[in-house]
């Protein structure tokens, strides 16, 4: 196996972990929902975001959390066996951008206080950028199975054009 490819099966056991903690935790839903109640997120959130947060997120926060928890499980299942694997580096960085908004997104630091603008959201997306666009994190994985058998897709699938 490439470099690639163990970033890619790295970032989606980053995501599995995440979802099987939430899984682990029936009580999620509702510290979610309450944390939510109490301000939690949304105090935080830039003012672009907060908006989608107090109208959508915070009426839903138990149906949002249950999407959190399926979407990082299902992010780290596609990412590490390899499947569909450009649509599950989309959804990872659209996840961690999320993440990144709802705590308050990048700051600068003050000078007295480390700056907070790598974090593991911002290092997530971007890595799941370089995982899109690389046809090497696509060797050992399932879309090369099915690239193989059904060439048309390999494009889309594995970011290769078929030969021949």
């Amino acid at each position: 196996m490439n470099g690639m490819v163990w970033v890619r099966v790295l970032v989606g056991l980053l995501w599995l972990n995440g979802g099987v903690e939430k899984l682990l935790n029936p009580s999620f839903p509702r510290q979610f929902a309450d944390s939510l109640a109490a301000g939690g997120f949304v105090s935080q959130a830039p003012p672009f975001f907060r908006g989608f947060m107090q109208d959508t997120v915070v009426p839903n926060a138990e149906l949002f959390a249950q999407l959190v928890r399926a979407g990082e499980l299902t992010l780290g299942v596609a990412l590490i066996l390899g499947f569909l694997t450009n649509l599950a580096a989309v959804g990872s960085a659209a996840l961690s951008v999320s993440i990144l908004l709802s705590g308050g997104g990048v700051r600068l630091g003050t000078g007295l206080g480390a700056p907070e603008f790598i974090t593991i959201n911002v290092l997530v997306a971007l890595i799941s950028l370089v995982i899109l666009f690389s046809p090497a994190a696509k060797k050992v994985a399932l879309d090369s199975g099915l690239a193989r058998r059904s060439p048309g897709l390999s494009p889309i699938l594995t970011n290769r054009r078929r030969r021949g």
